[in-house]
């Protein structure tokens, strides 16, 4: 099946006019890092297949025609984690349904009064789920790590993004040799067939630090807030 989305290159096709597909990363990154931070104009009110569609839309806005719109293609991706191969990845006529399975699956469970350790693993675990339905053609790493962000807000916790977008590239020593995996081969390592020997422990220590730097945000919030009507 010819795929729509890309360039006869294989760069995907995008507004920005980029034909390369090294300098439309490089772009993609530096608009889409901005969008990540601003929340402002995604409704955050439900958490279902809609809240991703603008989430991916708010990000991917100005790059790609198609952004918030899910892929009608089937995607293949080989992984440097695996190696080489691609995982089975949602069919485009079942997006909606397996996205809104899994978001309610999450929505259902009970997040309140967990140690960190706790809500590491199942919110990694819970998120390699929607991450790996692959809604979009591409950006559904950000996309997820963006939701991640509205999702534990809604739920009571913070999650500190800093510590996230750290990690969200791969790191390679003056040798070529990989230092730091990126947090999409954590997702991949994590979403893994229970047969195929999952490791969705990579992916939990990124929430942990994630979790736990957020709650010493929140405490150093409070604290702030009572020294200042201390002050008054």
């Amino acid at each position: 099946m010819k795929d729509p989305y890309v360039l006869s290159n294989g760069t995907l096709k995008n507004k920005l006019g980029k034909e390369n597909e090294a300098e439309l990363d490089e772009a993609e990154k530096n608009i889409a890092f901005a969008r990540l931070i601003d929340l402002d104009d995604v409704n955050k009110a439900q958490c279902n297949s809609d809240l991703i569609k603008q989430i991916h839309f708010h990000i991917f806005q100005d790059i790609y025609d198609w952004a918030g719109k899910f892929r009608t293609v089937p995607i293949y991706k080989q992984e440097v984690v695996l190696p080489g191969i691609s995982l089975e990845y949602a069919k485009s006529e079942e997006i909606e349904e397996k996205l809104n399975k899994e978001l309610m699956q999450m929505n259902e469970y009970d997040w309140k009064n967990k140690k960190s350790d706790e809500l590491a693993e199942q919110f990694a675990k819970s998120l390699a789920k929607v991450w790996r339905v692959h809604p979009f053609r591409d950006g559904n790493t950000r996309t997820v790590l963006t939701f991640a962000n509205i999702f534990a807000n809604m739920k009571g916790f913070n999650l500190n993004m800093e510590s996230i977008l750290d990690s969200l590239s791969r790191k390679y020593d003056e040798s070529g040799e990989i230092t730091q995996y990126s947090v999409r081969d954590k997702f991949v390592l994590a979403a893994l067939d229970d047969k195929d020997y999952p490791e969705p422990e990579h992916l939990q220590a990124v929430f942990k630090t994630a979790i736990e730097k957020g709650v010493k945000e929140q405490i150093s919030s409070l604290k702030n807030i009572v020294s200042e009507n201390d002050g008054r």
